[in-house]
């Protein structure tokens, strides 16, 4: 046992309500007290900081670890954190990473995709004094500062994915430009496959339709409050924002890894997930070679039952909005035919500039002098 800052913090006074603390000796086997007790006493050093920060995922991977740093404040230490050393890329990725593991849900993994069940999660950013949008605006801060970094990009882009499970924090991350600051992940690092996929995971939560609540919490109510003007906008009004931007490089990124079937299944389900939104539709048939790629991913990948469904799905939903408007289905046919006719036309130009490569080296060895 040793005297720790920490609990006499968490700890207080005893319950008879006297001045004496209780008990705050700490077990020094309790690896997760130790190491928010070093982040505490030691907040100005960077080196220590990272330290603590890339050993702390190993420890949050169990969930009891896990609660009990939720309970000791871990949140807003590693935030608090990245506020004092806003120029170190390693110790904010190191951050997001156990952001990552603090934001999966108890019970759960990460991941999981944000349906009504996940409606009454409490979020990691509601306890004490550090509230939602600052949290999750210190992310996205860091997110638009190190656009460049790849790793720093992949793992916030990881840490969205849960972040997102909680209905409020979705809001706020939607609200704060969340989306864009995502896209902008994938614009920055469009050949990066963990980049992609983490982003593509990120989205699948971000453009879904929200679940309305038809009573509003008290976690609701902190979060518009901490909003304030920003709240003004809607959800919806912040992804109609980016719907096409969005729809472009999730298929972008189809056609840079097509064949990878982890990147194809997830940007399948955000595909699917925009066009479950009518109004999308149209944004989804225009947006280049959106179209070929879900018939191009139904054909290739029979045994993804996860990717087949969300296709066919997607097809399905776009093939009733033209069978339901003549005029849509005839400009959408000519557009098909002209985007073959350009694929064609590249196809015998690539062709024909090999071809003649081909006859230009052959013309070259017949020029060489016999030795």
């Amino acid at each position: 046992y040793g005297h720790s800052q920490i609990t006499q913090r968490l700890l207080g006074p005893a319950k008879g309500g006297g001045q004496e603390l209780a008990n705050v000796d700490l077990p020094w086997s309790c690896a997760i007290y130790s190491i928010v007790n070093w982040m505490v006493a030691f907040s100005d050093v960077e080196g220590i900081q990272t330290m603590c920060l890339r050993v702390l995922p190993f420890l949050l991977e169990d969930e009891t670890q896990r609660t009990t740093a939720q309970r000791a404040g871990l949140t807003g230490i590693v935030l608090r954190g990245m506020v004092l050393f806003p120029d170190s890329v390693q110790l904010h990725t190191a951050a997001f990473h156990t952001i990552v593991l603090l934001a999966r849900p108890l019970g759960g993994r990460e991941g999981m995709l944000f349906h009504s069940s996940m409606v009454n999660s409490s979020g990691i950013f509601n306890n004490g004094h550090q509230g939602g949008k600052n949290g999750i605006a210190v992310m996205l801060d860091s997110m638009r500062r190190f656009a460049s970094e790849e790793p720093l990009q992949a793992m916030s882009c990881w840490s969205l994915v849960n972040i997102a499970l909680a209905p409020s924090q979705k809001a706020v991350l939607v609200k704060l430009g969340g989306i864009s600051a995502t896209a902008n992940a994938m614009m920055q690092h469009p050949y990066s496959a963990e980049v992609q996929f983490r982003a593509l995971f990120a989205l699948i939560n971000l453009v879904i339709p929200s679940v309305n609540l038809s009573e509003e919490t008290s976690e609701q109510r902190s979060m518009q409050e901490q909003l304030g003007e920003v709240n003004d906008a809607t959800e919806r009004e912040m992804l109609d924002e980016n719907v096409g931007q969005i729809a472009n490089l999730v298929v972008l990124a189809m056609k840079n890894f097509c064949s990878s079937q982890t990147i194809l299944n997830r940007a399948c389900l955000v595909l699917h997930n925009l066009s479950l939104t009518q109004d999308y539709h149209e944004t989804l048939l225009w947006t280049p070679n959106c179209y070929q790629m879900l018939e191009w991913c139904l054909a290739n990948y029979p045994s993804d039952q996860v990717l087949q469904q969300c296709a066919a799905g997607t097809l399905h939903r776009l093939q009733m909005t033209l069978a339901s408007d003549d005029s849509l289905r005839l400009r959408f046919t000519a557009a098909i035919q002209a985007q073959q006719q350009l694929s064609l036309e590249e196809a015998h130009r690539e062709a024909t500039l090999l071809h003649d490569q081909h006859q230009q080296r052959v013309g070259e060895e017949d020029q060489r002098p016999l030795s």
